[in-house]
């Protein structure tokens, strides 16, 4: 019953990193480190002999990430032209009852050090920085319409998918996002809605040699200083506070209904991660 029990969490993950991946200025790594995964994801896919070390898990947890994708691919935009406020801030909650969990990881081994504010405002500048370009639609570019194989067009597909997919595991930083300023968001959106394989296989096969690199890298960075990683992290998961916070906010019955939906958020949050931390005390 506990094995069910905690894969069905690593599932219900799976399912927000996936949802968060699709919603541009939400980062799906934000979510990892929200609900407690975030080391053991980029562990378990920093090198091949951890990932078959840890296949269950990462089946399990991939199954709701790309179920989530494909079902998000088809209803995010209505729910954003419907209910945007209250999208956003039920994400907004998930991080908000996340921020103590970030703490509580990243004090494990050493308490706070007057240094960690370097880190941290440095990542914080970073995703609200970026936040006010994709706001000023500085560098945005036209999506690709693919209709066939093409070399070039493969290649660059590929090549995104790197990028957004490294970007996509860093807290903070939304790989949706990345792909809208390159001009790609468009073409994954669509493709995946009218399964257009010409754009889905270069790209998923970018995005695994991405999540793998990038999670070898930060896992790396993790075992040598992980107070500063993690004050870094805390800098970008609150930098993306600013950065989802949703157009129309103030004092109106559409931010009052997102308000409960924030709550929700939190509340979600915190249940997730007292589920993670009864696993671990059963172990």
């Amino acid at each position: 019953m506990k094995k069910i029990v905690e894969y069905l969490k690593y599932f219900l993950c799976g399912i927000v990193f996936g949802t968060a991946n699709v919603i541009p200025g939400v980062s799906g790594g934000t979510m990892l480190v929200v609900f407690g995964i975030f080391d053991r994801l980029t562990d378990s896919i920093s090198g091949i002999k951890k990932i078959f070390q840890n296949i269950w898990f990462l089946v399990t947890f991939a199954l709701g990430a790309g179920g989530a994708i494909i079902f998000s691919s088809f209803v995010i935009s209505s729910l954003f032209d419907n209910f945007g406020i209250q999208t956003n801030m039920f994400f907004l909650g998930l991080i908000i009852g996340g921020i103590p969990l970030i703490y509580k990881l990243g004090t494990s081994e050493k308490k706070v050090k007057p240094l960690c504010v370097v880190p941290f405002v440095i990542a914080m500048a970073v995703v609200i920085g970026l936040t006010v370009l994709e706001k000023a639609d500085i560098f945005k570019l036209a999506p690709d319409v693919v209709n066939g194989f093409d070399v070039i067009i493969s290649l660059k597909l590929l090549g995104c998918a790197v990028l957004a997919a490294v970007t996509t595991i860093i807290p903070g930083i939304s790989g949706s996002f990345v792909m809208m300023l390159i001009g790609v968001y468009e073409t994954i959106i669509t493709a995946i809605k009218e399964m257009n394989f010409y754009v889905i296989v270069p790209f998923a096969i970018g995005a695994i040699i991405g999540i793998i690199g990038g999670a070898k890298l930060i896992s790396i960075l993790i075992k040598k200083n992980r107070l500063m990683v993690y004050s870094a992290l805390m800098g970008l998961v609150i930098g993306s506070i600013y950065a989802i916070l949703p157009e129309g906010f103030g004092f109106n019955l559409q931010t009052g209904y997102g308000f409960v939906c924030m709550l929700f958020g939190i509340v979600t949050a915190v249940l997730i991660e007292k589920l993670g931390a009864s696993n671990s005390g059963n172990e």
